[in-house]
């Protein structure tokens, strides 16, 4: 193995530690507490990874503009709309798996184009461009096919792209491309000179509303393969008072922790990372016994902990060498 691969590796590994590290945590203490250790069944691992892949496309579609400094609350009010009108074309007109996903996808974006132009057009911060655009989204639709929502679930062949392996083959494609995109294209460097320094990357040539745009044009796209896994598995039913934005919040966490370990390798990489970590850790909680209503104060707790060490990291080393230094002495 040469130094390159070598190299490669431990990137790889520095990536992957944490859920890792989680995963050998909880089976160790539910194994302590005794039973039937249901943790580490083969069931576990299909649930953990079924549920991480639409957390983790989700994940993306949220990391991506919030990477650049935008906080968007659209993206869970998108994937509904999307569902919906989508999934209810499809039944009404029979028409086929191939013709949803560009349907998705077709929807998907123009509703996040829209907010991407009422940013630009409006300049207004992007938090309140898009909780103007859920209240919209959300009123949309409960008034679109009586408000009966959409039941995709119920048609198998529509849902197909739900269930395993296809789900993974699914993610596979979109973290390939998105990793593509990002690491190879004009677009990849410009959003992270944004991200780094508007101002400076601005004033180097690089065009922000183009960017922007485009930023956009891929959070459709995602959130458009997003409605159609979430319409797969579940009822999609309208939403209203801002309950769409949950679909952005619970994947917070996984883009919090994602963002941080995405230093070691990749975006794509450790958004799916952090996804798998927060399922892991969810799915650890449930399996302990610990009950449902404690299950998101602790990993409300459990977040603000991470980000509060990463983001401190060289003050509390700092820290600690001076203490070691000075107990020496």
């Amino acid at each position: 193995m040469n130094n390159k691969m070598k190299r490669q590796a431990i990137r790889l590994l520095q990536t992957f530690i944490f859920p890792i590290t989680l995963w050998l945590l909880f089976a160790v203490l539910i194994e302590l507490k005794g039973g039937n250790n249901l943790f580490i069944t083969e069931a576990s691992f299909k649930d953990i990874f079924q549920t991480s892949v639409l957390s983790a496309i989700t994940a993306i579609a949220v990391a991506l503009p919030l990477s650049g400094g935008r906080w968007d609350f659209g993206a869970g009010s998108i994937m509904v709309l999307t569902g919906i009108i989508a999934g209810n074309l499809a039944i009404k007109y029979g028409l086929n798996l191939m013709v949803l996903i560009l349907l998705c996808i077709v929807i998907s974006v123009l509703l996040s184009l829209f907010e991407g132009v009422l940013y630009i057009s409006f300049r207004v911060p992007t938090m309140i461009i898009s909780l103007g655009i859920v209240m919209l989204y959300e009123a949309l639709s409960g008034l679109l096919f009586d408000g009966s929502g959409v039941r995709l679930f119920m048609y198998p062949k529509l849902a197909l792209l739900g269930t395993q392996p296809y789900c993974y083959m699914v993610l596979a494609i979109v973290m390939i491309i998105f990793w593509g995109l990002m690491k190879y294209t004009k677009y990849g460097y410009d959003a992270r000179s944004l991200g780094n320094n508007a101002l400076l990357a601005v004033n180097n040539g690089v065009k922000e509303k183009k960017n922007i745009l485009i930023t956009y044009l891929i959070v459709g796209v995602l959130l458009g393969i997003g409605a159609l896994l979430n319409a797969s598995k579940a009822v999609v039913a309208p939403e209203a008072n801002l309950s769409s934005t949950y679909l952005m919040f619970s994947s917070m966490g996984a883009v919090l922790v994602g963002l941080y370990l995405s230093r070691f390798s990749n975006m794509a990489l450790g958004i799916f990372s952090g996804t798998i970590a927060m399922s892991i850790f969810s799915k650890g909680l449930t399996v302990y016994g610990m009950p449902s209503s404690l299950n998101n104060i602790i990993l409300g707790i459990f977040i603000v902990i991470f980000m509060g060490i990463t983001t401190n990291m060289e003050q509390i080393f700092r820290f600690l060498k001076n203490n070691l230094s000075v107990q020496t002495k």
